[in-house]
């Protein structure tokens, strides 16, 4: 691999100042403007597939393609040089990528219409200068800020997009027909069945995959091998985004089953239908959209609906950045329990079982290597991020009465408060010492069944008051 140093120059108008990040296909510099001194982005091919006419002609075509996209949230090329190495010389973005910004849970109905409303943006844009990006994921979607410190998105990678047949300058696909192109977790199943096929649906399948993890913190497809993979995607198969977090607003999980449908014609048409109906994800009167005829037909739930993390701040401790492309594979979680296969449908052909040939370019824009970089989330995000429970925890809860525990403790037998906390084998153990007590003790049980009583009032009433600052508690934790 090719690597520029530091203080290498390009065109005479460029001079490199770091590598922010090296992937499979291409590397990303961060370079400066020796006229204007402007900070930029610079992605380079590697030296081996610089050779090949094929690669740089794709490498070329991204370039234009990016160029010839004008939008806030698309990440704009603005110009090539060409020595000593050819490269698109791009806007620096400072943050993190969606994977890195999500963090392995979901993000709360609020932040994800933030960030996702202005992605479905950006995509309608591709879509009227009939580009289909075919590549989209969770590390092609950069969050940035504006001047204001708001949320700002940006949609980047456009190194496998396609023109659509007769846009192109020379009027051709560059696609031969039944290469497979794209990330396997995020492909359509018309992606996997062969790259003929392909259209602007393609793209609303992979916001749905989008939109699926960063409601829930999973991915959608998940399993144990490729092959297993793309059958579930080809039959539509996936764990119901509604019981993998309690309480996901109806609108939402509707608009998931929508694009990820596995008929296209049964998915959202095209992004401007896919933005209306999400908008209204927070109206409570909202309808969700029809479910499909083949939405998650088979699906295995191993827990349950996870509940508001107690102390959500830790999702979002300020990180430096590293600068390297994160591979999905090292966030993805366990395998769920193998699905009953779903009833075949005659019009879907038959997959192919040879592992996919899945070209994954390096995200384009850049994420900084320096420490002094941190990137935190909105406070505003803060007080709703979702998390499962740990286990042997109970969840919280924000209905929960201290003041009603305590008066159960007190004027009751002791034990009922824990009971009405949840604590339900503790609070057993203390009716059955209470009834212990008097049936032993006598005379002695009038001065140990108030002290008694008073201990565990004091334990109900300090339980129930964490559950009500919506805090998980133990089963057998006490105070």
């Amino acid at each position: 691999m090719n690597l520029l140093q530091p203080g290498t120059q390009l065109d005479g108008r460029y001079e490199v100042v770091r590598l922010l990040g090296q992937g499979g296909m291409a590397a990303v510099y961060q370079v400066r403007h020796l006229g204007l001194h402007s900070t930029h982005a610079l992605k380079v091919l590697n030296e081996d597939l610089a050779r090949s006419d094929d690669v740089r002609g794709r490498f070329l075509a991204e370039g234009r393609i990016q160029a010839s996209l004008r939008h806030p949230h698309i990440v704009q090329v603005t110009e090539i040089v060409t020595t000593p190495v050819a490269g698109l010389v791009m806007d620096y973005i400072e943050g993190p990528t969606l994977s890195d910004f999500c963090r392995g849970q979901g993000l709360a109905p609020k932040l994800l219409l933030e960030v996702f409303l202005p992605v479905l943006d950006a995509i309608e844009e591709a879509h009227k200068h009939n580009v289909v990006h075919r590549d989209l994921k969770p590390d092609n979607i950069i969050i940035g800020k504006d001047s204001r410190g708001r949320l700002q998105p940006k949609v980047t990678d456009f190194g496998i997009a396609k023109l659509l047949q007769g846009e192109g300058s020379d009027g051709k696909a560059r696609t031969q027909a039944g290469a497979r192109m794209g990330t396997l977790l995020y492909m359509s199943p018309e992606q996997i069945r062969g790259a003929a096929e392909v259209d602007a649906r393609t793209d609303i399948f992979a916001l749905g995959a989008i939109l699926y993890e960063a409601a829930t913190g999973r991915v959608a497809f998940h399993a144990e091998s490729e092959y297993d993979t793309m059958k579930r995607i080809v039959e539509g198969t996936y764990e119901p985004p509604e019981r993998v977090v309690g309480g996901l607003p109806p609108v939402i999980a509707g608009c998931i089953r929508k694009a990820l449908a596995a008929d296209p014609a049964e998915r959202f048409q095209d992004c401007a239908a896919f933005r209306e109906a999400l908008e209204k994800a927070l109206d409570a009167n909202a309808e969700a959209p029809p479910k499909p005829s083949r939405s998650y037909g088979v699906t295995q739930v191993g827990s349950a609906p996870s509940a508001p993390d107690p102390e959500p701040e830790a999702a979002f401790a300020p990180t430096a950045l590293s600068g390297q492309f994160p591979r999905n594979t090292a966030r993805l979680p366990p395998a769920p329990p193998p699905p009953v296969p779903a009833p075949p449908v005659p019009t879907a052909p038959p997959v192919r079982v040879e592992p996919p040939v899945v070209t994954v370019p390096p995200t384009a824009t850049v994420r900084p290597a320096s420490p002094a970089l941190p990137v935190v989330a909105p406070p505003r995000a803060m007080d709703s991020v979702r998390q499962q429970p740990r286990p042997g925890e109970i969840a919280p809860s924000t209905t929960t009465s201290p003041g009603l525990a305590l008066a159960l403790s007190l004027f009751c037998f002791a034990g009922f408060g824990q009971m009405y906390n949840g604590q339900v084998f503790k609070g057993l153990c203390a009716l059955g010492l209470t009834i212990f007590m008097a049936a032993t003790t006598g005379g002695g049980f009038c001065v140990a069944w108030p002290l008694m009583n008073t201990v565990f009032a004091i334990d109900a009433y300090s339980i129930a008051s964490k559950r009500r600052k919506g805090r998980s508690v133990g089963t057998w934790e006490f105070f």
